[in-house]
C-alpha cells in the first residue's frame, strides 16, 4: 500500500472555502497577540494550574473568540494535506513519496520555530507590558536547570504534520478512529498526571503541557493529533461529496455545539482549576491541553464557519482575507516582529 502508484484524477489542492476560513483565523489570531505585545495580555489556559482572572467580560470575551484559531489550523492543515495527497496521486506520486514531502515541510516548520518564530517572540515579549491579566501561572511540572527549548504551535504543527503524513492512506474511519483515540487518550494521561511532579520530556512533547528538564510545550502531539486526523476525515468525505460538504459542516457543527453544552453541563472533558462564577465559568475551557468541551465547542464553531465561508466570494472586502489564508506563515512570522517592535516605542 505504501508504494502504490494508482493515478486518480487531479484535485485542486486550494480551496477558497479553506483560505477564507484561514484568513479568518489568522485575522483573529492577530488581534490576540497584539493584546500580547502592546496590551495587558491574556490569561493563558494551562490545565492543573491556577491561571489570572478575567478583569472584565471584555476581557473574557477577546480571549474567548481567540480559541477559534488553534483548531482552525490544525483541523484546516489536516483537510489541506489529504487535499494535496489526492493531487500528488494524481499527479503520480507514491504514497511514500508523499509521506516523504509531509516529512520534510513538518520539519521546515519546526526549523521555522526554531529561527524565525522564537526570535520573534523574544523580541515582542521583552518590551511587553502586561498587568495581572496577562501574567502567565506556573506551568505544570518543576522544568530544569539550564536551557529549556520552548516548542510552540509550529511545533504542534510540524509533529502533526509528520505523523499525519504517514497517516494520508488511512481511510475516512480510521481517520475518525485516531481523533477519539487521540483525546481518550490524552485525557487519561493529564487525569493521572501531576502538576506538581517531574514531567518526562518524552512525555511532555506527546502529552502533557508544561515544563520539562528539557522543553516548555503548550502543543503536545496527541491531543492536536486529532484535530489534525479530524480534519483530514473531513476532507475524505469532501473527496466523495465534494461541495455538499457544507450544509453537512452546518449541522454537524450544531451538533458539536449542542454536545458541548451537555458535555460541559455534566462537568466532564474540561481541566479547569479556576472556579469563576456564572456565564464566564461555564465558557472558561482549558485549552492546554484541549479536553473534549474545548474541542466540540471551537470544532464545532470552525464547522459553522466553514459552511458560511462557503457562501462567501473571495471578491472585494473578502480578497485581503483570502491573501491572508493563502500566505498563513508569512503572515504569522512577520506579525510577530512588527508588533515586537511597536511594542518597543
Amino acid at each position: 500500500m505504501l508504494t502504490s502508484t494508482v493515478t486518480v484524477p487531479a484535485s485542486p489542492t486550494r480551496k477558497p472555502t479553506i483560505d477564507l476560513l484561514r484568513g479568518f483565523i489568522m485575522i483573529v489570531m492577530a488581534i490576540d497577540h497584539a493584546n500580547v505585545f502592546m496590551g495587558p495580555g491574556h490569561s493563558t489556559e494551562v490545565w492543573g494550574v491556577s491561571f489570572a482572572d478575567y478583569p472584565g467580560f471584555g476581557e473574557w470575551f477577546t480571549r474567548f473568540v481567540t480559541h477559534l484559531c488553534a483548531p482552525g489550523f490544525f483541523f484546516l492543515m489536516g483537510m489541506s494535506m489529504i487535499l494535496l495527497s489526492q493531487n500528488r496521486a494524481g499527479k503520480g506520486w507514491s504514497a511514500a513519496n508523499i509521506m516523504a514531502y509531509f516529512l520534510k515541510r513538518g520539519l521546515v516548520i519546526i526549523a521555522c520555530m526554531i529561527f524565525l518564530e522564537l526570535p520573534g517572540w523574544g523580541v515582542g515579549l521583552s518590551g511587553a507590558e502586561t498587568s495581572s491579566a496577562g501574567e502567565g501561572p506556573s506551568l505544570p511540572g518543576t522544568g530544569g536547570a539550564g536551557f529549556v527549548m520552548p516548542a510552540t504551535v509550529l511545533f504542534g504543527l510540524g509533529i502533526c504534520m509528520i505523523v499525519g503524513g504517514v497517516m494520508h492512506v488511512f481511510n475516512k474511519w480510521q481517520l475518525l478512529l485516531v481523533t477519539v483515540l487521540s483525546f481518550v487518550l490524552s485525557g487519561w494521561v493529564i487525569s493521572t498526571a501531576d502538576p506538581a511532579e517531574a514531567i518526562p520530556a518524552w512525555q511532555n512533547l506527546l502529552f502533557i503541557p508544561g515544563e520539562s528538564s528539557l522543553f516548555m510545550v503548550l502543543y503536545p502531539l496527541v491531543p492536536w493529533l486529532g484535530m489534525t486526523t479530524f480534519g483530514m476525515f473531513w476532507a475524505k468525505i469532501m473527496e466523495a461529496q465534494g461541495d455538499k460538504i457544507y450544509p453537512v459542516a452546518l449541522k454537524t457543527g450544531a451538533v458539536f455545539v449542542a454536545l458541548f453544552f451537555a458535555v460541559r453541563w455534566l462537568g466532564w472533558g474540561n481541566f479547569q482549576r479556576n472556579e469563576f462564577d456564572g456565564f464566564i465559568n461555564f465558557f472558561t475551557l482549558v485549552k492546554y491541553p484541549p479536553g473534549v468541551t474545548f474541542a466540540l465547542l471551537f470544532v464545532g464553531l470552525n464547522l459553522l464557519l466553514l459552511y458560511i465561508f462557503s457562501n462567501v466570494k473571495p471578491t472585494g472586502i473578502f480578497r485581503p482575507v483570502q491573501v491572508f489564508g493563502q500566505t498563513a506563515m508569512f503572515f504569522y512570522l512577520i506579525h510577530l516582529y512588527v508588533y515586537g517592535l511597536i511594542g518597543h516605542l
